[in-house]
């Protein structure tokens, strides 16, 4: 064994490969390390990162591990050197052995090599002076360490042994590239899998590199946790590594057992043929052959040459095998995807083309990949090159079949992907197929992709000879250079990340949209350039015997003739005309800028206007817009005429305007103040901020009135959606008229640290800021105001605005619509234009006021309506009768093109994504329906957030987020009983946990929160849920109606805070449940509940006494996640017996309790003995999970009997 592992050693330590996959392997976890980030509180080299970048390198490794340990019995056959090896006095066991330690001990050395780039990646970003990658923490060797060994080194035993016994076996290149395929599949899977509920258990098994299953054990880790603890060898972790190492040995020890020299050897021979026992009959003598090489000749030897590439690829066994294995993974991802809240959407040919296509491409490119590589070596490699080499025909007919080949692959597996989703909609029962979507997708966006690929590979594997190594140059540039750039220059420049195009998104309602005139330009851009590597792969083009470098430049100067050079000359015209163009379109008629342009400006922009921060500003209190849409042309014109007044204790002189619209070219044309036209002293164009001298000073409690205009024009193609302006589907704010204030747009102190600029403890000002107290959080430009818009737009369109139509006509061919609302609103507004049907229906206020209830939807969409109509109507029923009545006398839901999804709530108006429940399948819905639910929560944003509007203070926007989730959840507690919202609970309570440990700042208690949506929206309605569990939903509601009747319409002359808001709800509260308030809103609490043991038993009268034991922890930590300390006083719980899961009339699983109550529990264990009429099935504490607990899974506990 000793002298084959030493053999084996320094062969491997002889070979150039070994050093390039060693150099790879230390520079790639470097670059990772050096250009992390955090933009947490996480520490930038904490113990979880280095285990994000050493547990991504086992990944990348795949590609050397497999160079390395796949080949060391193989080379012997591929060699033919086996014959005389086995002829040694080695038994068979020293010799696998031998092969596979010294393969192992190379492979070593290279995960050495990655975690030594760690430490001098991270190393050499800590020293330097760069704020804005985060902060770092001092160097500790059992962070990198610990990765190592149960990351790296499990990882490359378990992939050496199963490629290395593979190609024992097997001894075939393709069975190599399937092992690894299926592996990659597993990792894919597995992370499918962590991301819902429901399966993440099972991605621990499946992941058998280990990421999921750490990304499983630290999913609820705390800030302190993450920059804290070490990588340990415990819980779901230890699971996973000890079975896949299990997996590994068994590989091992399976291939040490089985192998034989006897059976290596008989399995290379070639079948014997069968020996002919018919008499010999000599030939009839043909005439003289006649050689033809004319044009014609030649253009039939290229497709008959490109027809025998093209079925030697898809007639073989591998081919199929990884076709079948794309379209199950393209049909798993399609059905992970194409659902919301656990809810699957109808399978829309739109969302075919993208999701099938997301599943099948990965394959398609590795496929395109592989078989370029086999294309250039296949011949060598089965020892044809000779023959096909020495046929009479042109180099440029063999180079051309190969690639035509290629080509004809390609357009199989774009054919594969239409197939695929037809059949996919078929068993789904979907016929709507569209064929003409799914042909232009596929052949303008992903066959365009797989020639630029297919072209690069084939270029890279003409260059190098090992094609191991050519593969992996094909994925660094597929993927690493990109990384690279948007790592080290935050670019998304398309012109420079290959196979870049413009983003762009399929609508129902906008089709293709305008997007794909710069993807045709950008695709085009980056098949010329892959064109010019064909061309110049040609001249390099290995004919005959392999080359030195030297012999192949020698060849290529030759082959360097006019003819080469003309066409090269060609594709390099276009590639630069294109290129030019693009240039043009993305540069000069548009914006492309890199992140730190953005950062740069911004910042500067601080330090010079950043004097105007919170200082007193105009605020509308009249406003009349009158809105131009021409979505044909893509562009806007806005007039607004506004009353505006001075509401601070200082006069007024000076006007700012910043234009915040999303697309680059908007522009200011005419300012008039009390009827005189102003002109800015101060202009500043790139950051669109521009400042005036009012004529006269505007004093105190004064009103002037204020007209702008304002036109946004759309140019050519850019990088950026440019959703707001679209041919059909056109949304956008009151953005479109610029702010009156200056707004610092850097918050993270890194970056601000970076350019000197102070570091924020808090966003907004304190809740004692008299002047904030006076702003709202949405737009601090307006108080309660009137509102009355004029829209036109395209015939067949309708232009909608908030308030009542009041009046709708014609005029030069174009529509018109006056809408006003009915009372006061703050100062934010929509406009929507788009060819929509609509649905009309009504409520009834409790005053006998009829309301309107509009529906704007496009005409394929008339499946849900009804849900979105009876989300209305519940909310403003709830709402009105415990709150406030609903001020107007019409509220529409109307839908916008799916470039984004979400839902948003104006006066009177709520856009809904297309994708946000018009097309849910709710028929197969696992629990709630959530266009009912996301309904209610916008129609709750009429009061809360409208009618009370939240002051510009730290903590205040819990009063518009925490309070329509709070209502929302009452709705649902209305509709579906509580049993049937548990899902929705268990959610809420998996997105706070989760987002924890993303907070960018410490953790702020739910009164102090200014960012994290994981904190207003999960936690917020958690706690507010639990409050009305335990004091009552009317109490709660008093709290809440005494607030807004304080606060509604800004009618105390300033905003409430979210100190006002813990002060109505701790009022109404009774002495022995102000706990719960405080724990709420002041404090970070996570509670540690569990059921210990359960038992039941039979009783004479047929009756179950019940017997368990439950523990309840309360822990208070502090906003970095760690443990301050444990509640020692009572608190109240949740306990509970169940039977079996009932299903109700929506089908929905719901709990059947036996037994139900809320009890004070001590801290520890609490006994409890209980009987019941029926059988219990579980025991429960908190099983409703309305409670922060961090592992709710052992709230409820089988009984036993």
């Amino acid at each position: 064994m000793k002298e084959i592992f030493l053999f084996e050693l320094k062969y491997r330590l002889r070979r150039p490969a070994t050093y390039i996959y060693i150099s790879l392997m230390f520079i790639i976890p470097l670059l990772l390390a050096y250009f992390s980030d955090s933009i947490t509180a996480q520490y930038t080299n904490s113990p979880n990162a280095i285990v994000g970048v050493l547990g991504g390198m086992s990944i990348i490794g795949l590609f050397f591990y497999a160079a390395v340990m796949g080949v060391a019995v193989y080379r012997d056959e591929d060699h033919k050197t086996a014959q005389t090896y086995f002829t040694f006095p080695v038994s068979e066991k020293n010799y696998i052995l031998g092969r596979f330690f010294g393969s192992f001990t190379i492979v070593t050395f290279m995960n050495i090599a990655a975690v030594i780039g760690t430490m001098i990646g991270f190393g050499i970003g800590a020293l330097l002076d760069r704020p804005d990658y985060g902060t770092y923490t001092s160097f500790n060797f059992l962070s990198y360490f610990l990765p190592f060994v149960y990351l790296l080194c499990f990882n490359a035993f378990f992939i050496g042994s199963l490629f290395f016994g593979l190609m024992t076996f097997f001894k075939r290149m393709s069975i190599l590239y399937l092992g690894g395929i299926v592996i990659l599949i597993l990792t894919i899977a597995s992370g499918q899998l962590l991301a819902s509920l429901d399966t993440e258990w099972l991605s621990v098994y499946v992941d058998p590199f280990g990421e999921t299953a750490h990304g499983y054990l630290t999913k609820y880790w705390s800030i302190d946790e993450l920059n804290n603890n070490q990588l340990s060898l415990t819980g779901k972790f230890a699971l996973n590594r000890l079975l896949w190492l299990g997996v590994a040995f068994v590989i091992f020890f399976i291939t040490l057992f089985k192998f034989s020299y006897k059976g290596f050897l008989n399995s290379s021979k070639k079948k014997a043929t069968k020996e002919d026992k018919g008499e010999y009959v000599p030939s009839t003598l043909v005439s003289a052959i006649t050689q033809v090489f004319n044009t014609k000749a030649r253009r039939e030897n290229l497709l008959s040459l490109s027809k025998i590439e093209f079925l030697s690829i898809v007639k073989e066994t591998v081919f199929v095998i990884l076709i079948v294995i794309g379209i199950i993974v393209a049909g798993f991802i399609t059905y992970q995807s194409n659902q919301i809240y656990g809810t699957p959407s109808l399978p829309l040919t739109r969302y075919m083309v993208s999701q099938i296509s997301n599943g099948i491409s990965l394959f398609s490119v590795i496929i395109l990949v592989i078989y370029a590589g086999e294309a250039v070596h296949r011949t060598r490699k089965n020892k044809t090159f000779e023959f096909y080499d020495a046929l009479p025909v042109s180099n440029s007919t063999l180079y051309l079949s190969k690639i035509i080949s290629l080509i004809g692959v390609a357009v199989v597996l774009t054919l594969l992907n239409i197939v695929v989703g037809v059949l996919y909609q078929t068993f789904n029962g979907y016929f709507n197929y569209e064929l003409g979507m799914y042909f232009t997708y596929n052949f303008t966006k992903i066959f365009p992709s797989y020639i630029m690929t297919l072209l690069l590979a084939f270029f890279i594997h003409v260059l190098v000879n090992n094609k191991f190594l050519g593969h992996f140059i094909v994925i660094v540039i597929y993927i690493g250079l990109p990384l690279l750039l948007t790592l080290a220059f935050k670019t998304s420049n398309p012109l420079v990340i290959f196979g870049g195009t413009p983003d762009s998104f399929l609508s129902d309602l906008n089709g293709f949209g305008h997007y794909m005139v710069g993807e045709f330009w950008l695709n085009l851009y980056w098949i010329l350039l892959t064109c010019i590597l064909a061309g110049i792969g040609m001249i390099f083009w290995n004919r005959g015997f392999f080359s030195s470098a030297k012999e192949r430049l020698r060849i290529a100067k030759k082959r360097l003739t006019g003819k080469t050079i003309a066409y090269t000359l060609l594709f390099i015209l276009g590639f630069v005309s294109v290129g030019a163009y693009s240039y043009y379109n993305l540069k000069v008629l548009n914006q492309l800028e890199d992140g730190n342009f953005s950062e740069k400006l911004n910042a500067d922009a601080e330090k010079k206007y950043g004097k105007y921060i919170d200082q007193p500003h105009l605020q509308v209190i009249d406003l009349k817009a009158f809105i131009d849409i021409f979505p044909e042309d893509r562009r806007i014109a806005a007039k607004g005429e506004f009353q505006v007044t001075n509401k601070f204790d200082v006069p007024i002189d000076t006007l700012l305007m910043e234009i915040k619209f999303p697309i680059a070219d908007t522009k200011i044309t005419k300012v008039l103040y009390n009827g005189t036209e102003l002109k800015p002293f101060l202009k500043d164009d790139s950051y669109r901020l521009f400042i005036y001298k009012l004529p006269t000073a505007l004093q105190p409690k004064d009103t002037a009135s204020l007209v702008i205009e304002t036109k946004v024009t759309t140019h050519g193609f850019t990088m950026d959606k440019e959703t707001a302006v679209l041919s059909n589907g056109t949304f956008f704010t009151d953005a479109i008229f610029p702010s009156f204030h200056y707004e610092r747009a850097l918050s993270d102190n890194g970056i601000r640290k970076k350019y000197g600029l102070k570091e924020l403890d808090f966003l907004y000002p304190q809740r004692t800021d008299s002047t904030a107290l006076k702003k709202n959080l949405f737009n601090e430009d307006g108080d309660y105001m009137n509102f009355e818009a004029t829209l036109s737009t395209s015939k067949g369109q309708t232009a909608i605005a908030p308030g009542v139509l009041t009046k709708k006509w014609e005029e030069n061919g174009r529509e018109y619509y006056h809408y006003k609302l009915e009372d006061k609103s703050d100062y934010f507004f929509s406009f929507v234009s788009a060819a929509y049907d609509v649905e009309n229906d009504s409520w009834t206020a409790p005053s006998g006021k009829k309301v309107n209830i509009e529906i704007y939807h496009s005409p394929k969409h008339k499946k849900n309506l009804e849900y979105f109509i009876k989300g209305i109507k519940i909310a403003l029923d709830y709402n009105s009768k415990n709150f406030y009545e609903y001020p107007y006398s019409v509220i529409r839901v109307i839908e916008f093109p799916a470039h984004t999804n979400y839902a948003q709530s104006f006066a009177t108006a709520i856009p809904y994504s297309e994708d946000f429940g018009f097309i849910a399948d709710f028929s197969k819905a696992e629990s709630y329906n959530y266009a009912f639910r996301v309904t209610s929560h916008e129609v709750a944003h009429q009061w809360w957030g409208h009618i009370v509007t939240p002051s510009k203070t730290s903590g205040a926007n819990i009063i518009s987020e925490t309070l329509a989730e709070y209502a929302s959840l009452m709705t649902m507690k209305q509709e579906y009983g509580e049993n049937g919202i548990k899902s929705f609970l268990k959610n809420s309570l998996d997105k706070y946990l989760r987002g924890r440990q993303f907070s960018f700042k410490p953790e702020r208690s739910l009164m102090d929160v200014e960012t994290g949506q994981y904190i207003w929206y999960e936690k917020g309605s958690m706690i507010m849920y639990d409050l009305q569990d335990v004091m009552g939903e009317n109490v709660v509601n008093t709290g809440l109606r005494n607030f807004l009747e304080e606060f509604k319409y800004n009618e105390k002359g300033f905003y409430p805070t979210s100190e006002d808001l813990y002060k109505a709800l701790y009022t109404v509260t009774p002495d022995s449940l102000k706990y719960k308030v405080t724990d709420g809103f002041k404090e970070i609490v996570l509670y540690e509940n569990r059921v210990m043991d359960a038992k039941t038993k039979e009783l004479d009268n047929g009756k179950w006494e019940t017997t368990f034991t439950v523990n309840s922890k309360k822990i208070y930590y502090d906003d970095k996640g760690k443990e301050k300390e444990i509640d020692a006083k009572r608190n109240l719980v949740d306990i509970g017996l169940f039977g079996e899961d009932v299903l109700n009339d929506d089908g929905v699983a719901i709990k059947n309790p036996f037994y139900f109550e809320l009890k004070w529990l001590n801290s520890g264990d609490n006994t409890f003995t209980v009987v019941t009429d029926k059988k219990p099935l579980k025991a429960g504490i908190d099983p409703y999970n309305k409670l922060i607990d961090r592992n709710s899974d052992d709230n409820l506990k089988s009984i036993e009997e």
